[in-house]
């Protein structure tokens, strides 16, 4: 048991909280503070899945040509809005770094390290009745429409297997029988047997919440407009007043960019703007998570919608909404399943921290120990939260980290 310490948990998403219930568990007064509500932001509309097999970084050799096909296409999944472009400049160069073989393969060997492990770790945090309320091991299938894989998928399928990640390649006929009211445009899939969704991922939050405040963590509603680091403890300037730490975990999004800054820490995170449709009342469709790599979109099966999650826009984190991104989803969802009925469309949208390697910043400030960072998780924050969150309760013990935590440093 790690020497008791009071520790301050920026963010109620599933990242920070994921950290609240580990530290709690190990004897820390924990307390999240959140602004808003449990579980409502970037966690309540995610795409509801857990990746063990498919942990690929954004970037990848070739990403440059498919980029640029995207971005001039209205209807394509990306979306670069030039008000946003300045701030961004740096963060695509670094992104088109990661794409080079080696960079990329290293990124995929760390965030498997990091994923692979989330479904045992989930288990176990939240015991088996807390598991069996909300995961789905369905498994997960990506469906191509071209009929046969080029150099980067078998490259890609060369990586999953010396990493042991279990998948399957499936030709059309076997679609059909996993998924028979798929588009019969679809040639070939591949099947990942360990992965699948979470029924309502506000409800994993909750849950999770749950079992860190039985260990003892508190809730704190409030901003934190700065943190100040002392010699022995930390301070949090709030919109609730000033609050005395000995540690502090920032994982509040994007919001961790700014937390940052007065720390003298530039993290490298793009306000990625994702977006989701949900129709309610639409079941039985398909039976699991399904990725059109061609649009880069993810429909999911959750207990009372049908979840289309999907679209890459970097613009402002406070930019509205632009209804134009929902629109590529539902057409999107329509040309996937082409009986789908549409009677109700509800539409999200939230922004991702994400980095340009797409590997979260994991780790301890340089200059300040009590501060440490659990942040920029992109596209895959429910997968990599049960490690991340193991990963800072060792650095808060000062045992040496399950896997290495250098993939994740701040940078």
């Amino acid at each position: 048991m790690a020497e008791p310490h009071k520790i301050a948990v920026i963010g109620g998403g599933v990242i920070g909280v994921s950290c609240a219930l580990m530290l709690a568990r190990e004897g820390h007064r924990v307390t999240v503070i959140e602004e808003g509500r449990i579980g409502h932001g970037c966690s309540w509309g995610n795409g509801a899945q857990y990746n063990v097999g498919t942990s690929l970084p954004m970037a990848y050799p070739g990403v440059m040509r498919q980029a640029l096909r995207w971005l001039a296409d209205a209807k394509g999944p990306v979306r670069l809005a030039p008000r946003d472009l300045p701030r961004n400049i740096p963060w695509l160069v670094r992104f088109l770094r990661t794409g080079q073989p080696k960079a990329w393969e290293a990124a995929y060997t760390a965030l498997h390290a990091l994923n692979a492990p989330c479904a045992a770790l989930y288990r176990d945090m939240l015991g088996d009745i807390g598991w069996e309320r909300v995961f789905r091991p369905s498994g997960a299938l990506h469906v191509y429409r071209d009929p046969a894989p080029g150099a980067l998928d078998e490259r890609i399928a060369y990586l999953r297997a010396i990493h042991n990640a279990a998948f399957e390649k499936v030709n059309a006929e076997e679609i059909r029988e996993l998924e028979p009211n798929l588009s019969t445009g679809y040639q070939r899939g591949i099947f990942f047997p360990g992965s699948g969704f979470i029924d309502s991922p506000l409800k994993l939050v909750e849950t999770l919440m749950e079992r860190a405040t039985a260990s003892g963590a508190t809730t704190l509603e409030a901003r934190v407009r700065s943190i100040e680091p002392g010699t022995d403890a930390v301070t949090l300037h709030t919109s609730a007043g000033p609050q005395r730490y000995d540690a502090v975990v920032i994982a509040a999004g994007i919001a961790s960019r700014e937390l940052a800054k007065p720390l003298g820490i530039s993290l490298s995170l793009a306000s990625e703007r994702g977006y989701h449709i949900a129709l309610p009342g639409i079941s039985g469709l398909i039976n699991r998570p399904v990725t059109d790599t061609g649009s880069a979109f993810v429909a999911t099966p959750l207990a009372q919608e049908l979840r289309i999650v999907g679209i890459a826009e970097f613009d402002t984190a406070n930019a509205l909404p632009d209804d134009r991104q929902s629109e590529k989803l539902l057409t999107g969802a329509r040309s996937m399943i082409p009986n789908l009925h549409v009677e109700s469309v509800r539409r999200w949208m939230g922004v991702r921290p994400s980095t340009p390697d797409s590997l979260p910043i994991i780790g301890a400030h340089p200059r300040h120990p009590c501060v440490l960072f659990a942040t920029g998780h992109g596209h895959m924050g429910l997968s990599g939260a049960p490690m991340t969150a193991a990963l800072v309760s060792d650095l808060v013990a000062g045992r040496a980290p399950r896997v290495s935590c250098i993939p994740y440093r701040v940078r």
